[in-house]
């Protein structure tokens, strides 16, 4: 026994108090090289969607691996403007980070006259998801694959119909629509919900739709999944080809998901907060739960975020022009 300030310890006590201590040092020297305060992660979309919860689910072992707490903050509103707008009031010190949609840094620069912001603006830090979109044909179109219905649709101009809930719908669609020497009427919508109503009831005949409502559209077996806008195979209908197996490998419109800065981190920062998140995205139980929302997570180096970011915002840019979308003034 010994003595400590009037407490009498026994050489257990002293030794579990030792192994305390090395545990306090060991959780010391695995703290974030980078991070000295809370984090906030901005997230574009409403509380409750997939990308959502994916989101608070990266920000539960994101905050484990960089030992300080990660607050997400949902901005939604204006396609994913709000958010970006906002991170950039904050420092770019690694504490505010965004997660970026395609809507937001390749769609809104080219549909917005004064967005608020441009790519310049902000630091890359890693790719995250891309969102699952299956093409959907009605069964008033034959052919058992993409090439058959295009090549029906090609041979009816004008009769036929796509619906766009959002700007990767859209934007896809008139991509592929180029590249096929195809037309079709766009019939524009607020979301999915009426979307997936018109084309089980025939009034559209194609269109992309998500997970979401996929089930509503394939339960009486009028619609059917010809491609997926996905660099390889969905799990959720993984006898689906992609849009590349499918025919067509120049649509590379992605509606994608990623992680962006304030532009002017230090190197030393951008390194460390870079490194921890993709640590997180390529955890294989983090993959998994990404996979039952159909989101494919999948992290990049910053200079691979960044060339990636470039050529989304061409390729959209094209997409746009194709569908002679005139731009907004605000």
């Amino acid at each position: 026994m010994r003595d400590i300030n009037g407490l009498r310890l026994s050489r257990r006590d002293l030794l579990l108090a030792g192994v305390a201590q090395l545990g306090l040092s060991g959780l010391a020297l695995a703290q974030s090289d980078w991070a000295s305060k809370p984090v906030r992660l901005l997230v574009p979309f409403a509380a409750g969607g997939g990308a959502d919860v994916a989101a608070r689910q990266l920000a539960v072992k994101f905050q484990e691996a960089i030992h300080q707490p990660v607050v997400v903050e949902n901005k939604a509103g204006a396609d994913g403007a709000l958010a970006l707008q906002e991170l950039l009031r904050s420092k770019p010190d690694g504490h505010t980070i965004c997660l970026a949609t395609s809507s937001a840094l390749s769609y809104v620069p080219h549909i917005r006259r004064a967005p608020g912001y441009t790519l310049e603006d902000f630091t890359p830090l890693t790719s995250f998801v891309t969102f699952t979109f299956f093409l959907m044909v009605h069964e008033s179109i034959p052919g058992k694959n993409l090439s058959d219905v295009l090549a029906h649709v090609k041979a009816n101009p004008g009769k036929y119909a796509y619906g766009g809930g959002n700007s990767a719908s859209i934007m896809a669609t008139e991509q592929l629509m180029a590249n096929a020497g195809v037309e079709m009427i766009r019939s524009p919508y607020k979301g999915e919900g009426q979307m997936t109503t018109d084309l089980i009831g025939g009034r559209i005949q194609i269109s992309w739709a998500t997970p979401a409502v996929t089930p509503a559209l394939l339960k009486d077996g009028r619609t059917r999944p010809v491609a997926v806008l996905l660099p390889r195979r969905s799990s959720v209908m993984p006898e689906v080809p992609t849009i590349a197996e499918a025919g067509y490998p120049l649509v590379d419109i992605s509606p994608w998901g990623g992680f962006v800065a304030p532009a002017g981190m230090p190197k030393s920062v951008l390194a460390g907060l870079s490194r921890d998140l993709r640590a997180v995205i390529a955890n294989p139980d983090f993959v998994a739960q990404c996979d039952k929302y159909g989101l494919l997570a999948q992290g990049s180096t910053p200079e691979e975020f960044g060339g990636f970011l470039r050529q989304q915002y061409v390729a959209w840019g094209k997409a746009v022009k194709l569908a002679k979308i005139p731009a907004e003034e605000a």
